[in-house]
């Protein structure tokens, strides 16, 4: 239990740490024999394995028509903590200059007027972020933004970031990103694919998180290009 813990603190669920534990100590072994092993529906078990797979968390190989899943070896997650910390130094200068507007936060300051203040923070930044409010809704890019994905800032302002999904993305990918943003938990992924305005595909390293002003909750976007 002690491990699953260690698991669940990476980011994981409580559902997603028994999985790969389970699989751990079976070996190996079909989505019937993790349900069994775990107590749980296979096709939640199907869904839990496809995001571990994603991951890089678990493998798996085909004999005789049939599919037999592996766990991977646990330093796997010492490999992703590696990745966690390459991501957060690259996104350190923008992070920093949030942490500026959230020390100097007025209590009596508008929503426009935040935005604002976050645009002008973030503007001079060399890496592209993207700001939206609760629901999803773009409310400010930076210059660099605009030239990764080609859009100018008056064309997504007010859209849903909806927009910029290329549907190649996974959607355990964004499921796990949503659970870990409402935990109020830093989220990196390095496996984004995004759209941009011609409709060129690119890869995408990207770190998510929350920003707190006032009574307004904000999610930014630090992104580089892979």
């Amino acid at each position: 239990m002690q491990h699953q813990k260690v698991i669940e603190e990476m980011g994981y669920s409580r559902k997603e740490a028994k999985v790969y534990m389970s699989l751990l100590r079976l070996g190996e072994g079909q989505i019937s024999d993790i349900a069994i092993k775990t107590n749980m529906p296979r096709t939640t078990v199907q869904v839990i394995v496809d995001r571990l797979h994603h991951d890089g968390l678990m493998n798996f190989y085909v004999m005789r028509g049939h599919k037999f899943w592996v766990a991977e070896n646990p330093n796997c997650f010492l490999e992703k903590l590696k990745r966690q910390e390459l991501m957060i130094e690259e996104a350190l200068p923008a992070l920093s200059e949030l942490r500026k507007i959230s020390r100097h936060k007025t209590h009596n300051g508008k929503r426009h007027e935040v935005v604002d203040q976050l645009y002008s923070f973030l503007s001079t930044s060399l890496q592209p972020i993207l700001i939206s409010d609760n629901a999803g809704v773009i409310l400010a890019v930076n210059k660099a933004w605009e030239e990764l994905f080609g859009y100018r800032q008056q064309e997504v302002k007010g859209k849903s970031s909806s927009i910029l999904t290329s549907r190649k993305t996974p959607e355990v990918v964004y499921e796990a990103l949503w659970r870990t943003l409402r935990r109020r938990q830093l989220y990196q992924i390095d496996k984004c694919i995004d759209r941009r305005k011609d409709g060129t595909l690119f890869n995408s390293k990207t770190t998510y998180f929350c920003l707190q002003i006032n009574t307004e909750t904000f999610y930014v976007q630090v992104l580089q290009e892979i």
